[in-house]
């Protein structure tokens, strides 16, 4: 115990022994070194030693747990913790053992198991020490660190020992040796292209987590294969006890990390570890563009129905008050020429009408200013009318959506995704609200491209991630989609690591630096650079717009209707010509 109190640093201790091994020696070394010591007799459920390994109250760096118990429960107290996942790189693992059981321990460690297993040598005093360490095939192996001899009273080299029992573990892992670490990854190009290969392999193509992957390889000298989930999901914990999607892979080991745009959550933080985030963004929505309204009738768009009812009665009554005043001073002028050149007043054309009297000139004052008012105001109108075009109401937001819902619109978004989790498990609010409106069945896509698709063939709204969202749609035809103004829900992707994994702060440390050098951002912007040329295609088709014949299709109308009533006029007056030549 001594000796092992020497090479630790820690300042709690769980002793963990069955009734085969004394351990009250053991507990008073530990009691005179003043460590917070917690004894614990051998069960084989562990449940006391799980809850204490997982409790948030117990926020030291490093604790230690000294199993000293018998062959076999030494090795069921490993199944346990390997089927409970308890693997922790704050967990440090001593067991003193009677006889040699290296070859069946090490095949139940998994990395994140930091284990030194402290062995004496048939009836000598004289213990082999050896310690976990991964080779390059990725298997955990328990290498002999050393012989140590009590007998001899010789000062122990705490410092070396310590360094090869509890190493640092950022310099353990600054070199992984050539290692091949699995990545499980989905095809999500920006962040990270794949071409499928045989089975659930997969090559990578190109995107912003590859460029990651490939940094943080060459810096710590290991290759990746890259693996694809059979769901295709990005997944997380299910209600039924199951784990899907890349957290699945991640959570069981299939993988030793997975990056793919993953979002940190709550839910899947309790099967795996996280590193910190390394790239932050919105959810938005995603709905196809919005139909420009229909022009035929723009020419009367820039006032109501009210106000042209309002004009037409004006300009009808001020023909014949211009008559009755023009009689009154003695003009013999007909009616209808009165009315005549009222209209023409209000298209902006010359008053031909003599203003003989002085009240008569005061009305035309003001019905000239009125037209004046009437024509600047329906021509400026009518110019930003035709120069901006109008569209249908758009989803904009999330309290948009009940009335889209209203109008044939369904809401979707990824099936076992962080999207989904955040609408699906929301105790009240909007994110409740729009939950209620999903449906159970066609609102969950097993794949982005679908709700792509889905937006352009159907009235959709799609809830997707910004990035992402925007460069797809540029792909397949930015103009053909609308993001809504408001985005939400602000997250996080990081690198899920298997839980306890011990690279873990490794990854995250050049993580760091690579996010504070901007080439993350960098790496973003060449993704978007390579749509270059989609874009200015859209960016010229804006540029030239001109007015067309939809714009002025009243005006045209207009004229038809005229030229028809004009026709059908003239044809009456020809037969009232006929008949009285004939009465004649």
């Amino acid at each position: 115990m001594k000796f092992i109190l020497q090479v630790s640093s820690g300042r709690q201790v769980y002793l963990l022994a069955d009734n085969s091994m004394p351990v009250g020696v053991a507990a008073r070394v530990c009691g005179e070194a003043r460590l917070d010591t917690i004894l614990l007799t051998y069960e084989p459920k562990l449940l006391l030693l799980e809850s204490l390994l997982r409790s948030p109250l117990r926020p030291l760096d490093v604790r230690y747990v000294i199993v000293m118990c018998t062959a076999n429960h030494m090795l069921h107290v490993f199944q346990q913790v390997r089927a409970k996942a308890l693997e922790s790189m704050t967990v440090w693992w001593f067991v003193i053992a009677t006889e040699d059981r290296t070859a069946a321990l090490q095949d139940l460690l998994r990395e994140g198991s930091q284990v030194t297993l402290i062995t004496r040598v048939s009836d000598a005093a004289e213990f082999t020490v050896a310690t976990t360490r991964i080779n390059q095939a990725g298997r955990v192996r328990l290498e002999t660190a050393g012989r140590w001899r009590p007998a001899r009273r010789q000062p122990v080299d705490a410092s070396a020992w310590s360094a090869t029992l509890v190493p640092d573990l950022l310099r353990l892992y600054a070199d992984f040796e050539g290692r091949q670490l699995i990545v499980a990854a989905n095809d999500n190009w920006p962040f990270l292209g794949l071409t499928l290969l045989e089975g659930d392999a997969a090559a990578p193509r190109s995107g912003i987590d590859i460029n990651i992957l490939d940094a943080l390889g060459a810096k710590l000298n290991f290759t990746y294969q890259l693996v694809v989930p059979r769901d295709r999901a990005w997944g997380g914990p299910q209600p039924d006890g199951s784990i899907t999607g890349l957290i699945g892979m991640v959570a069981r080991h299939e993988a030793h990390v997975a990056i793919c745009e993953i979002t940190i959550t709550d839910s899947r933080e309790t099967v795996v570890d996280f590193t910190a985030t390394y790239w932050l963004e919105s959810l938005t929505l995603v709905s196809r563009a919005p139909k420009e309204k229909e022009r035929s009738m723009a020419v009367f768009w820039p006032f109501t129905t009210a106000v042209w009812g309002f004009i037409a009665a004006a300009t009808l009554v001020m023909g014949p008050v211009a008559w009755v005043m023009m009689r009154a001073s003695g003009s013999g002028l007909h009616l209808h020429v009165a009315a005549f050149n009222m209209f023409r007043s209000i298209v902006i054309q010359t008053n031909f009408l003599p203003p003989r009297s002085a009240s008569l000139r005061f009305v035309f004052i003001f019905w000239y200013f009125f037209c004046f008012i009437i024509y600047a105001m329906y021509s400026g109108t009518l110019t930003a009318v035709l120069a901006i075009p109008s569209f249908d109401r758009p989803v904009d937001s999330l309290t948009d959506l009940p009335a889209a819902v209203a109008n044939g619109f369904s809401v979707g978004t990824l099936k076992a995704s962080s999207t989904e989790f955040l609408f699906r498990h929301a105790d009240g609010g909007i994110y409740k609200q729009v939950w209620e409106l999903f449906h159970p069945v066609h609102s969950l896509l097993p794949d982005p491209e679908l709700g792509f698709d889905k937006v352009l063939e159907e009235k959709f709204v799609l809830i997707n991630s910004e990035l992402n969202a925007k460069i797809r749609a540029t792909v397949r035809g930015r103009e053909k989609y609308y993001f809504g103004r408001d985005t939400f829900y602000p997250h996080g992707y990081g690198i899920a690591c298997t839980s306890g994994a011990p690279f873990r702060p490794k990854l995250e440390q050049l993580l760091q630096w690579i996010v504070e050098a901007g080439l993350v951002t960098q790496w973003g912007e060449q993704e978007i650079q390579k749509l270059a040329h989609h874009e200015a295609g859209s960016d010229e088709a804006k540029a030239t717009l001109s007015l067309t014949l939809e714009h002025l299709q009243a005006a045209f109308y207009l004229m038809l209707c005229g030229s028809t009533v004009a026709a059908a006029t003239l044809m009456m007056e020809l037969s009232v010509c006929v008949l009285l030549n004939k009465a004649s």
